[in-house]
């Protein structure tokens, strides 16, 4: 990951190293505090400083919604699309230009509509974190998806591996193009 990208998934997606510093900050100052005498104002103001950039982080983390964060909302709504019956919803997030599994995307939403139809599937689980790697209005993630489903009658779990491809669109992120893969991730 680029050094721009390191900070910003830092501060946007993922704060936890920045809270367990600003957490040692408060420690430390609580320490000198307590062995160097100084004035409770001085403790105040410190943690007071300490208080604010938390929430500065916190807020910036909420508010802020990067590109691989709109991209794992998309993964997680197409997987909970599925198997309550949304395939077109689902479908929305292929690229009108898609090109990959089940071809084009009139072949790729065909094929859905089958695989839902035929195996019954009752849950979409994503396993792991989505590897994602995005470069300015190109992305790439690697996925798998655990697909609960009924076959025959008797229930049945499939892990199934994807490596997307996505592009960022005006109205969002979209697919531009999935393949099967066999590494599988958990």
């Amino acid at each position: 990951m680029r050094p721009m990208e390191t900070i910003k998934a830092t501060f946007l997606e993922d704060p936890l190293t920045i809270y367990i510093i600003l957490g040692a900050v408060a420690v430390g100052l609580i320490f000198t505090w307590r062995t160097a005498s100084r004035s409770g104002r001085w403790l105040a103001t410190g943690l007071l400083i300490v208080a604010v950039l938390a929430g500065g982080t916190f807020a910036l983390a909420r508010l802020v919604v990067t590109d691989r964060e709109q991209i794992r909302l998309a993964l997680k709504d197409i997987a909970e699309s599925v198997p309550d019956g949304r395939i077109e919803h689902a479908m929305t997030y292929l690229d009108d230009k898609y090109i990959g599994w089940g071809k084009f995307k009139p072949g790729a939403v065909v094929a859905v509509k089958f695989a839902v139809a035929r195996y019954d599937i009752q849950k979409v689980s994503l396993l792991g974190t989505p590897k994602i790697e995005v470069d300015g209005k190109l992305a790439k993630c690697k996925i798998t998806a655990l697909i609960t489903y009924k076959f025959e009658g008797e229930p049945a779990k499939h892990p199934m591996a994807w490596r997307v491809k996505w592009i960022k669109r005006p109205e969002g992120w979209r697919i531009q193009g999935a393949e099967t893969t066999t590494d599988v991730m958990s």
